[in-house]
């Protein structure tokens, strides 16, 4: 397999964020068949239980797999920083991505109440996920764990 060296084919973990009616899952699913279609190896996971599905991603992503977990638990307890944490600590990539669900101003103190840093912040603009998807291939472009916006 020829990979071009602008491009990793390192695995990641991208745990999206939010309250049950962000639109984690939607998103995560959306942007796995794009990326599919770009012929990247993806995997889907719901955390229901937050440190056992930090585990599998944390096994995927150093398979090569891009995985996308979503999550509407990990972002206000210390669970979802445990996995971060022990995704660094075997070396692995992990990205979090919050979504929002409110406006403007609102939004804040619901992003001011994350316990750790997020690398993107996703706020609602419309109804779709296409544009949350674009901005979540836009990270992974930016990271280097995809070439372009798949």
């Amino acid at each position: 397999m020829l990979v071009r060296p602008e491009q990793c084919c390192c695995g990641v973990t991208v745990w999206l964020t939010g309250s049950p009616d962000a639109g984690t899952s939607p998103l995560a699913h959306a942007v796995a068949e794009r990326l599919r279609g770009a012929g990247r190896r993806v995997a889907v996971l719901e955390a229901v239980d937050v440190r056992q599905t930090g585990l599998t991603a944390e096994v995927l992503a150093r398979n090569g797999v891009i995985v996308l977990v979503s999550s509407t638990a990990a972002p206000y307890t210390d669970s979802g920083e445990a996995v971060r944490e022990r995704h660094g600590r075997s070396g692995m990539h992990f990205l979090h991505v919050h979504m929002t669900t409110s406006t403007a101003n609102s939004d804040q103190s619901e992003v001011n109440g994350l316990p750790y840093a997020s690398d993107l912040i996703i706020r609602p603009s419309t109804p779709t996920t296409s544009q949350p998807a674009s901005l979540l291939l836009g990270l992974l472009a930016e990271k280097r764990f995809v070439v372009g916006a798949a």
